[in-house]
């Protein structure tokens, strides 16, 4: 959609909230800007605050220009009021070699957040005034906050954000709205230019300027004790308290003798809840967790000094709690994907668990859940359509597979016999095959490239035989036929195991001929139903409602109902 398309949409939501996009003059601007900073030798790997590496750089020698060739990573970056996205696509460096390693947003508009999820940029909040920045780190940190509050909105990314390099584009009156209150004298800033949005994609009056903010540099003094410059000047002391420590400073106490603070071994024990109640349950547990810090904030200074511990473990032991009081929480939600992870095979499960760990460090809130539910929907039908090939070709033996007919090499009879072949261009699977089976994973987490008779039942699940959750494959049935019904009845498979690891399978035929076509289908082997007719061997009516009707079953964002979330109560 075009900007003017996109702001009528946002009206229409009531969701247009002051969002008047970036320039490309401003863009620009902040593109050659970081650059520059990389050029100089201000950033890359000497570049740290209170030592974490926030941005990468690495030369390859160039023989044709007889010259180092640098390039640049951006560990992390957060676009704090993201819109449409548009400033992690500005973000490539003057001759396109900085990339963006992990890109992050804060956006409140519903259908911006949505699609900025879609395109796989990690929101760690809606609304900015709700979202905590103080136990995070970001490389870069951009903001064109709205114009009319722009004052708090300053304050809060200085009191609270932990950041490399910082852009903001605010008013030119911004020197005289900002208070130094807020802690703008720890930081160096610079203003990079003047700009105006007369002839931006909204137009305004404002003329705004675009500033960079860092952390001020300090002199470092090597081993002798002789003055060290250039790329191993350093910003920020060790000792400066960062903005974690300012918001346990300024929110529960200055800790300023030593205490200790005694363990809390209650675990916690939460019942089935939906997602209103359990957030409630987090807010109330938050608030107690604070309210105990505030009052070891207050305790005298004589006392705390003889507990004999050290100020930093006291902080330590407050941001662990923190973040272990939303891991537990997060992991609670986490479970309520059960719905979802028994339509997933081992390696896919595992590959979007291990993705969601990322979540824990976001805050605990009914905006973020809803966030999670729209990411765990796209990456479900990207894993759906992946696992169902993986497990196409886990069972693809030359005896078991039978060519297309276009396959005109193959249109011999005895083609199946011919072992110098190898295996056709296009192929179906029989109904009848012989695979070399494992336990189930649930047992046997060692063979994770091996084929299992439980990522079977995923297909099944995912071509529309819902076979039960605690069905599994009888590993110790030796040579007993095992049957695998659906919900509704119907047989989907049998099978044999035998102690060699065989497994002798005989599939129900219609569930094989939806499994052979959702597989063209993905690797375009047929492209329409007369490709179905030919090849399966099936009259044209039932051709044509095989391609029409796809049979893999994947996730809308009404499906959100799965996970326990109540869309119309977040509302």
């Amino acid at each position: 959609m075009t900007t003017k398309q996109k702001i009528r949409v946002l009206t229409q939501n009531d969701e247009d909230y002051e969002w008047y996009p970036t320039t490309e003059k401003i863009l620009s601007a902040m593109n050659k800007d970081l650059h520059y900073l990389f050029d100089k030798g201000n950033l890359g790997n000497s570049y740290r605050r209170r030592r974490e590496e926030l941005f990468y750089s690495q030369s390859n020698y160039d023989r044709e220009t007889k010259k180092d060739m640098y390039s640049y990573t951006v560990k992390s970056f957060l676009d704090v009021g993201a819109g449409d996205g548009r400033v992690f696509e500005a973000l490539h460096g003057v001759n396109n070699d900085i990339e963006i390693h992990r890109r992050y947003g804060i956006e409140i508009a519903k259908a911006q957040a949505d699609d900025l999820i879609n395109r796989d940029i990690f929101i760690i909040g809606r609304d900015f005034f709700k979202t905590s920045l103080f136990d995070k780190q970001y490389s870069v940190i951009f903001s064109n906050p709205p114009y009319s509050h722009f004052v708090p909105w300053v304050e809060k990314l200085f009191q609270e954000a932990n950041f490399g390099v910082m852009y903001l584009v605010l008013p030119v009156r911004w020197k005289q709205s900002i208070d130094k209150r807020c802690g703008i004298e720890l930081y160096d800033v610079k203003n990079i230019g003047e700009f105006d949005f007369l002839h931006a994609d909204r137009t305004a009056r404002a003329r705004v300027n675009l500033i960079r903010i860092t952390h001020k540099k300090v002199k470092v003094e090597d081993r002798q004790g002789s003055q060290v410059y250039g790329s191993h000047i350093e910003y920020g002391k060790e000792d400066e308290p960062d903005s974690f420590e300012r918001w346990i400073n300024e929110t529960i106490g200055t800790f300023d003798a030593e205490t200790e603070e005694s363990e809390d071994e209650k675990s916690l024990k939460l019942k089935q809840q939906e997602i209103p109640e359990l957030v409630e349950s987090f807010e109330a547990e938050a608030k107690a967790l604070l309210d105990l810090f505030k009052s070891i904030g207050k305790t005298p200074g004589q006392v705390i000094k003889a507990f004999n511990i050290d100020r930093k473990s006291i902080l330590e032991i407050i941001r662990e709690n923190i973040r272990g009081l939303k891991n537990r929480y997060w992991k609670i939600t986490f479970n309520k994907l059960s719905a979802i992870t028994t339509r997933l095979t081992h390696n896919t499960r595992h590959k979007l668990l291990s993705e969601m760990e990322e979540f824990n460090t976001l805050d605990f809130n009914e905006d973020n859940i809803y966030s999670i539910v729209i990411w765990v929907i796209k990456h479900f039908n990207e894993y759906t359509n992946e696992q169902i090939l993986s497990v196409f070709d886990a069972l693809t033996s030359q005896d078991y597979v039978k060519a297309y007919k276009s396959n005109v090499h193959w249109t011999q009879d005895n083609w199946r016999y011919a072992k110098e072949k190898g295996k056709p261009e296009k192929y179906q699977l029989d109904y009848r095959l012989v695979t070399h089976c494992y336990k189930s994973y649930r047992y046997d987490q060692n063979t994770v490239d091996d084929f299992t008779v439980d990522d079977f039942i995923v297909i099944c699940r995912s071509l529309g035989f819902n076979i039960p959750d605690y069905r599994t494959l009888d590993f110790e049935a030796i040579g007993d036929e095992q049957q695998f019904f659906a919900t509704n009845g119907e047989l989907a498979f049998t099978v044999r195991i035998y102690k060699n690891h065989n497994a002798h399978m005989k599939i129900n035929q219609q569930l094989m001929m939806k499994f052979n076509i959702e597989v063209a289908r993905l690797r375009h082997w047929i492209n329409s139903y007369k490709d179905i007719q030919s090849e399966f061997d099936v009259s044209v009516v039932e051709a044509f409602k095989l391609w029409n009707t796809p049979n893999l079953r994947l996730l809308e964002t009404g499906d959100i109902k799965l996970l326990g979330f109540d869309e119309k109560k977040s509302a």
